[in-house]
């Protein structure tokens, strides 16, 4: 029996002090644009303002089609944006997932 392999990935945010707000709008259209991409099963913000912290997880059909999401979104202008209003590069794990059946 073959068993169903996705890709999950999370991504953490530093915004810049004061630009929280401003980060968390930028992310969320940037998450609902993710929706929509080819392979994506599910794009997620995670928020919690009280810790400053912004997440982002996402799953995919397979690494590959996240890399192509990449290399779409490393293209766009409101990664850019994200980027400015961030004290940091965004912390980025990725994980395979295993459907146990």
């Amino acid at each position: 029996m073959e068993r169903f392999v996705t890709e999950a990935v999370i991504i953490q945010l530093h915004p810049l002090p004061g630009k929280y707000t401003e980060l968390a709008v930028l992310v969320k259209k940037m998450v609902e644009a993710a929706r929509g991409f080819p392979e994506c099963q599910q794009a997620e913000t995670l928020l919690a303002p009280d810790r400053d912290e912004i997440s982002v997880f996402q799953r995919w059909t397979c690494a590959e089609a996240f890399s192509e999401y990449l290399i779409w979104r490393s293209r766009q202008e409101d990664l850019t944006l994200a980027f400015a209003l961030s004290s940091k590069e965004p912390d980025f794990r990725s994980f395979t997932l295993h459907d146990p059946g």
